[in-house]
């Protein structure tokens, strides 16, 4: 297994999860907790989500300061109790549009969630 690139930042950003497969049909709620370049950590129910499922995980910047989408296509590569670990799909460098303004917006201290 791949190990995860760079360094894990703490986030708490909320997110809509939308499974990839057939397995699972409906889209979730669920928040991420860290973040690096290469994948997330995101606190989501996991009773139907096993190793490898694709996700597409969908989150804007909130209701009180309007900005875009980042939409992020990955999969999971480990659960736990309360979530899952996913790795970013990089056979598409656009998948991962935004990371590194959300990267740079930690460093500077500057929220990424009002809501």
């Amino acid at each position: 297994m791949k190990k995860r690139e760079g360094a894990r930042r703490p986030v708490d950003i909320h997110a809509m999860i939308e499974p990839l497969t057939e397995r699972l049909s409906d889209p979730v709620q669920g928040r991420i907790r860290d973040i690096s370049l290469s994948g997330v950590y995101v606190e989501m129910p996991t009773e139907a989500v096993a190793k490898y499922t694709r996700l597409r995980l969908s989150l804007g910047s909130g209701s009180e300061s309007p900005g875009p989408t980042r939409n992020w296509q990955c999969y999971v590569v480990r659960t736990t109790g309360d979530g899952v670990g996913c790795m970013f799909d990089d056979s598409d460098p656009g998948n991962i549009d935004g990371l590194l303004e959300i990267l740079r917006d930690l460093s500077a201290g500057r929220s990424l969630d009002p809501g």
